[in-house]
């Protein structure tokens, strides 16, 4: 089995038609016949089968597509990663982060990483989203390093930082006037959660189950800035961590004490363990290790 043959097979099961396919790789029709035939031999089994004046690809065919697509996202990551090696390919890194770290933790990374010399040349492609997205972009080998909340056993991580979470209630609530709060102040009020895939949900979720309730959600939104909107409005309370948006005059946020660090969360510095890591992206992950990772 050669590359040419997986490239063959993936282009013709993106066109499913021999001469606009064979068009497109520069080859004579003949040729990729031949070729696709040659694959099939080998594998022992057919990939494509006429349907009246087309082709289509077989169940086998449709079995084999991701992972002859995965080799070759796999040799074009490795030809990347050896222009780096040999200097003749710009040095960008894709790191990922969400929001209520992007205006503290990530100009404060950035001005150290260019503070030295060897990193001038470093280029930076930036995926802000939350937690939960972050996560499955770096299984994904969408990103090559991750500020997030979500783990498992194909991921590498060190802890950064621990965010404080604070109560957010609309202007001239009750509890608007109070130093702190503790759960049992605001259990029971109305609350904007942010949805299910979100570490911080789950981490409540645990909260309101250890102490026998169930909370009384009235919106589920997907970041922080949609939850400060509803809390303006009135619907409800929230808890988040801090925020840029959290100076909108209508939210008032409150510390939550609590004796257990309950309403506290962990943000972890991310990288898959197996997938091998760009020259430029061992720089910036050994940065971050060294500057900011925490017992």
């Amino acid at each position: 089995m050669t590359l040419l043959q997986l490239q063959y097979f993936k282009t013709l099961a993106r066109v499913l038609h021999y001469t606009q396919a064979a068009a497109e790789l520069h080859i004579a029709q003949p040729s990729l016949s031949y070729s696709i035939k040659e694959l099939e031999k080998e594998l022992g089994v057919k990939l494509f089968e006429k349907d009246s004046r087309h082709i289509k690809l077989t169940v086998y065919g449709e079995q084999f597509l991701p992972y002859a697509e995965r080799a070759l996202e796999m040799i074009d990551e490795g030809v990347g990663v050896l222009k780096q090696m040999a200097g003749s390919a710009q040095q960008i890194v894709r790191l990922g982060y969400f929001y209520s770290i992007s205006a503290s933790l990530i100009p404060a990374v950035m001005i150290g990483i260019y503070g030295q010399e060897k990193n001038q040349s470093i280029r930076f492609q930036f995926t802000e989203a939350p937690s939960f997205d972050l996560f499955q972009l770096l299984k994904k080998g969408e990103l090559d390093l991750a500020f997030c909340m979500h783990q498992d056993e194909d991921i590498e991580s060190v802890t950064i930082m621990r965010q404080p979470l604070y109560l957010a209630v609309p202007q001239h609530h009750p509890l608007s006037k109070r130093e702190s709060v503790c759960f049992e102040d605001f259990a029971k009020e109305p609350i904007v959660m942010l949805d299910k895939p979100s570490s911080l949900r789950h981490q409540l979720d645990g909260i309101y189950a250890q102490h026998g309730l169930s909370p009384d959600v009235v919106f589920e939104v997907r970041e922080c800035n949609a939850a400060l909107q509803y809390v303006s409005l009135r619907f409800g309370v929230s808890v988040l961590p801090q925020v840029p948006a959290m100076g909108n005059e209508k939210v008032i946020t409150i510390p939550i004490s609590d004796e257990n660090a309950t309403f506290v969360r962990t943000i972890s510095f991310s990288w898959m363990k197996n997938r091998p890591l760009s020259p430029a992206a061992k720089k910036v992950r050994d940065y971050i290790v060294e500057n900011y990772a925490t017992p």
